[in-house]
């Protein structure tokens, strides 16, 4: 007991020092609606049976992810912090889906993938969509593919053409990144990344912080014009973004994915490249990260007058500021709920050690889920 506590607090310790090594805040306000998103959310999986006990459940929500929607979202209410928890929740869960064997398996991948893909081509207002998960209910695909379907339906019912074009590219990039990732790791996609740009490029769609971003629009109530949200600096600002979160990520999860074996981490392909310190390597990625947030906040307290100069009415631009603060909220926030959860504490370490995985990481294994919507030919 004393070995475990010990070796618990030396974990919490190295995980503080080397958050330290951050100049930007690690946190932002928090939502008061997060505690009524997590009970939300936890009732939500476990009516798609992505639970199959109340064990399950519970390491599910050791992990706090209504913490970091929270801190996503501060000024989000209602069914709106929990259409984005629901949201996080998905992607967390669907993601522990490849810490194993899928993960080394290409081509089921990219089946997998397709079934989630063509969900996002499906119409919006077929009967089932007006279905209520709970007894009775019948999941098409099991439940990955069914609770993914309630929460495309919702988040994308009611949107404008604009957004829910550049909602669903976003997402495409982000669940394509997992083929890519599986490619890398059985060396058909020209082996594994040998440098931080290279694992960069990658991890820039598999974070999955663009589709996380465009939820500041309609919970906000606008809709930017995809040439000013694609156009310079807006474009650039979301890239700083994704890698302020991927540094900040690579550097809290470290032991965790050192555990687990997996090397899409920019400080392991720093230490690997250079044959420096471990240490030496998380300095390096934390003063990459703190780079990007300092060109970040320049970029942003010049965009007002840059706007201006533009002919950017007044609305639009106060638009823009919701949607800067909203990229900001996820730079904070996730490093304050990287220090909270216990994804990356000793227990999330012991949890992918020695090949164990979560509860719920076999959800796509299963022939029903895999072989899900296919047509002969």
């Amino acid at each position: 007991m004393t070995t475990r506590a010990s070796r618990s607090h030396a974990r919490q310790s190295a995980l503080l020092r080397r958050a330290a090594l951050f100049d930007f805040p690690a946190s932002a306000g928090l939502s008061p609606d997060a505690e009524a998103a997590r009970l939300h959310t936890v009732q939500w999986l476990a009516r798609f049976g992505v639970f199959e006990g109340a064990e399950d459940a519970a390491e599910y929500d050791a992990l706090r992810f209504d913490v970091l929607t929270g801190l996503f979202y501060p000024g989000a209410r209602g069914a709106d912090l929990n259409l984005g928890n629901d949201l996080v929740g998905w992607y967390f869960v669907f993601d522990d889906q490849f810490d194993g064997e899928l993960g080394h398996r290409p081509e089921a991948v990219a089946r997998l993938v397709g079934d989630v893909v063509r969900i996002t081509e499906e119409p919006l207002d077929t009967p089932d969509a007006r279905e209520a998960p709970g007894d009775g209910y019948e999941r098409p695909g099991g439940p990955l593919l069914a609770g993914f379907r309630d929460l495309w339906r919702r988040i994308n019912s009611g949107r404008s053409p604009v957004w829910r074009a550049r909602f669903r590219h976003h997402w495409l990039e982000y669940l394509h990144s997992y083929h890519r990732e599986a490619l890398e790791r059985t060396g058909s996609g020209g082996g594994m990344p040998r440098s931080v740009d290279a694992v960069l490029a990658l991890r820039r769609h598999s974070i999955g912080v663009q589709p996380c971003l465009d939820l500041n629009e309609p919970f906000g109530g606008y809709t930017l014009p995809d040439a000013l949200h694609g156009g310079h600096p807006l474009a650039k600002m979301r890239e700083a973004t994704d890698d302020v979160v991927v540094f900040t990520n690579d550097i809290a999860s470290l032991d965790k994915e050192l555990a687990a074996g997996d090397v899409h981490n920019s400080v392991i392909v720093r230490r690997e490249r250079t044959g420096g310190d471990l240490e030496d390597a998380v300095r390096h990625i934390a003063n990459l990260a703190n780079a990007r947030y300092r060109w970040f906040e320049k970029t942003a307290a010049r965009l007002p007058r840059m706007l201006s100069r533009a002919g950017v009415g007044p609305d639009v631009r106060r638009n823009v500021q919701s949607y800067v603060d909203g990229m900001r909220n996820v730079m904070n926030g996730n490093l304050g709920w990287s220090l909270r959860t216990a994804r990356y504490d000793e227990r999330g370490i012991e949890a992918v050690s020695r090949g164990r995985q979560r509860p719920w990481a076999g959800l796509a294994e299963s022939d029903a889920l895999v072989h899900a919507g296919r047509t002969p030919g």
